[in-house]
């Protein structure tokens, strides 16, 4: 599915007639898709570096350069900073009841994808 969604945001940029406001240059694209990458693989190996432990999954750094193609370097961050809110809006309440503990394993899979709708519905305002 990553595969197919890298592919979709690349083939994005050769659409003239591609409505949405999020259009960029392939260059532009190109970049943010490295960034994204970039940005969790040195979480992966910091992460691995400092404590032995996989933190994340490659699946969350090809996502990630979907986003980065899709909407430009700039959501990105955006993306990161929502999802690990989300992320930790709904790991708290399992964390306090006791059926999760800091070493349980949480997927960040759903809230990029819930932070990247926010982003796509959101993004216009935002900028």
């Amino acid at each position: 599915m990553n595969y197919f969604l890298i592919f979709l945001g690349l083939v994005k940029n050769f659409l003239s007639n591609f409505q949405s406001s999020f259009l960029f240059d392939i260059y532009q694209s190109a970049l943010g898709g490295l960034i994204g990458f970039i940005i969790i693989w040195a979480i992966i190996k910091l992460y691995l570096k400092l404590k032995n432990v996989e933190a994340m999954g490659y699946g969350d750094a090809k996502y990630m350069i979907f986003v980065g193609l899709m909407f430009g370097w700039q959501a990105n961050f955006f993306v990161l900073f929502y999802a690990a809110i989300l992320g930790l809006v709904f790991s708290i309440p399992a964390l306090i009841k006791n059926k999760k503990n800091m070493r349980s394993q949480i997927p960040f899979g759903p809230f990029l994808i819930i932070s990247t709708l926010i982003y796509y519905f959101t993004g216009n305002f935002l900028f």
